[in-house]
């Protein structure tokens, strides 16, 4: 329930000369009377006496000068004495650029009705003011701490501590409404180095350093005014101690993990939600810090009260402080009193105590995906609660997110593809989880893939195939890679053919570009070395053409070979000397990676040159007849290709009848190396 009056409301509920005071009188209008609070500080219309207070009120407006010329204000709530002679009005000053209610604690005006039965009114920063409000009936309910006489107050330490963050989560803009300005507080000076944040909801507060719980509350309704929800940090790494002091915070929203006092608390970490409890006009977080030596407890023990101490943020530029490494934010209002710099939006750098986490459980990394319709899955962790999850697609550089956010945990849902920007070729996929406090996580469990499927008219891409030998894709130790292309339906000439490897390792490995080919004169091909690889038959080489259309086809191996091993291979002849007209050689060969391709097969007759017999045999042969003659000395030397590349060659010697060796003995020549 808002604690929001219009003067509107009040005033309708007067006389009729009231409402035509009320259009004498130019003050902004607020929420409705059916959403103001119950209770006997707020003046209902019966109380709040001579409608001429809301005139007067207005009058001390326009008369008032300095930080009052710069807000229009709106009624907040009147608090009106039994005896109806005094009344103090809460002012809500107005956002200057969108005319909306700033959260802040209000400004006060105090109503005095003299003998004559008209109203003396003043504004919080008359010299007058807190002698004349000592006097209020419901003085202690009406201001932010305690009423502390000027005998009574304590002074500010002098010293500047540092090390803290801004309240909420990382990368996120709040708006400041108040900080050295602070008039809401008693004495005054109480305040000036507190600050009110504000970006019109309920946003999550998180730890701005390091501490242990010393106190909370989060009891009272939201909205409520004469009941304030707090949480307290008690700080021990500073000497003194000091106590990082957490107001307005909603009904509830304090963790049942840390409702209990001594329970330490990580800067970064979840600890409340924002509210407008107690003296506040609308959402916000009032936020200082005070140490062991000015440190109280509020009447009626609702909060943790003191003399806000001189901070500094990390992660604030302006206004800083060389020896804690910290600004201080500060409006430009604010600044042309107190100097320095200001400015009015800030972004936290408070990085989240326990960032959330999850990943994709599907699809699996290395998938080929032929199917318009994408099926993922995934989770999300943390330690207060997933808000959602998004699906992220990276591509040509940049992290789109593809398909609506999940909210189910875990989660599956499909995805078409052709609904999506990605073009055919290698993507990536990723997961990043947000949680309560508005913290993402990193992209996680990265997966790669490769789109190939037509998502316009059929056949309409152009055609690519992986030039194979026998259906295998063996690398080169230093070459080429080529493919066959063909143009797709619409008649879009090929524009470029660009290649990609990737290593084995799809976790650690990145996909490589081997360069793109945008001639095809000799065939579309890109180089590749592969000669500090090592041996394996699961390396991938993809192919992405390119027409003129921007239509692209897409072919890939994930079976690519590199084979550094020569194959083996063993020749058997008759014995010599062939008394026949012809001799048979016999073999046995083999590859273990790549395959055998294929054989060729040269003779040496006499000590001749070699000669070519075959130069192509088919890998599947095992044996070869030879036509010879009487007195030949004859050396075959069999070579088994496999099909990376790799050769080896066999000697095998044979004679014929009636062959005259020079020598006596001439065996080695039986026995392998013809040279000997």
């Amino acid at each position: 329930m808002s604690k929001t009056l219009k003067f509107g409301i009040i005033l309708l509920a007067l006389l009729c000369a009231a409402l035509v005071l009320l259009t004498l009188v130019d003050i902004p209008v607020g929420h409705s009377a059916a959403e103001a609070p119950s209770g006997p500080e707020v003046a209902s219309p019966g109380e709040s006496g001579d409608p001429d207070l809301l005139v007067a009120v207005q009058s001390a407006l326009d008369r008032a000068v300095g930080h009052w010329e710069i807000f229009e204000f709106q009624i907040d709530h009147v608090q009106v004495q039994d005896d109806g002679r005094m009344a103090v009005v809460w002012l809500a000053a107005l956002d200057p650029e969108t005319g909306d209610v700033l959260g802040r604690e209000p400004e006060l005006a105090l109503g005095i009705l003299d003998e004559g039965g008209h109203w003396l009114v003043l504004l919080n920063d008359d010299p007058n003011f807190m002698d004349a409000f000592l006097e209020f009936q419901y003085a202690e309910k009406s201001l932010q701490g305690d009423l502390i006489t000027p005998r009574e107050a304590l002074p500010k330490s002098g010293k500047v501590y540092g090390g803290y963050y801004l309240p909420w989560a990382a990368g996120l803009e709040k708006r400041l409404t108040w900080s050295v300005g602070h008039t809401s507080c008693n004495p005054v000076y109480y305040c000036t180095h507190a600050f009110d944040f504000a970006d019109g909801t309920m946003f999550p507060i998180v730890a701005a350093k390091g501490g242990t719980v010393f106190h909370w509350r989060d009891t009272c309704p939201n909205n409520t005014s004469n009941c304030t929800n707090s949480i307290t940090l008690q700080d021990r790494s500073t000497t003194p101690w000091t106590y990082q002091i957490y107001l307005h915070i909603a009904q509830d929203s304090v963790p049942s993990a840390l409702k209990q006092v001594g329970t330490p608390v990580r800067q970064g970490q979840f600890i409340a939600r924002v509210d407008d409890t107690g003296y506040s006009t609308a959402h916000h977080l009032h936020f200082m810090v005070v140490t062991e030596n000015t440190r109280y407890f509020s009447s009626g023990m609702q909060s943790v009260w003191g003399v806000a101490e001189d901070i500094t943020f990390r992660d604030v530029k302006i206004n800083w402080d060389a020896a804690t490494g910290g600004g201080r934010p500060r409006l430009a209002y604010e600044a042309e009193s107190y100097g320095g710099e200001g400015q009015t939006r800030y972004t936290s750098g408070n990085q989240p105590a326990f960032p959330p986490t999850g990943g994709l459980t599907a699809p699996a990394t290395k998938t080929y995906v032929t199917d318009r319709s994408l099926t993922v899955s995934g989770w999300g962790q943390d330690d207060i609660a997933v808000v959602k999850m998004e699906i992220l697609a990276n591509f040509e550089g940049s992290w789109v997110q593809i398909g609506e956010e999940q909210t189910a945990n875990p989660f599956t849902t499909a995805i078409d593809l052709c609904s999506t920007p990605i073009p055919n070729g290698p993507f990536s996929l990723g997961l990043r989880v947000w949680d309560f406090e508005g913290n993402p996580s990193p992209i996680m469990t990265l997966r790669k893939l490769v789109k190939g499927l037509t998502c316009g008219t059929p056949g309409s891409d152009p055609t690519v195939n992986l030039v194979k030998n026998a259906g295998t894709l063996a690398l080169p130790h230093s070459g080429l890679v080529s493919a066959e292309v063909t143009k797709g339906s619409m008649g879009g000439e090929i524009k470029e053919v660009e290649f990609w490897f990737h290593g084995r390792n799809w976790t650690s490995d990145n996909w490589v570009y081997l360069g793109k080919d945008t001639n095809g004169a000799n065939g579309w091909q890109a180089p590749i070395i592969t000669s500090g690889m090592a041996e394996a038959s699961d390396y991938t080489i993809m192919a992405v053409a390119t027409d003129s259309s921007g239509n692209k086809g897409v072919d890939l191996s994930f079976a690519a070979i590199v084979d550094k091993t020569p194959p083996w291979v063993s020749i058997n002849l008759s014995p010599s000397p062939v008394m026949g007209n012809s001799v048979t050689l016999n073999w046995t060969g083999g590859d273990s990676l790549s395959g055998l391709d294929y054989y060729t097969l040269e003779v040496s007759i006499n000590g001749g040159n070699f000669q070519t017999v075959n130069s192509k045999i088919a890998s599947s042969t095992k044996s070869l007849t030879y036509r010879v003659q009487k007195g030949q000395l004859l050396v075959f030397a069999l070579t088994a290709y496999d099909k990376a590349g790799n050769q080896t060659k066999q000697f095998v010697a044979a004679y014929t009848d009636g062959y005259q060796f020079a020598h006596r003995y001439q065996y080695p020549i039986f026995f392998g190396n013809p040279s000997q």
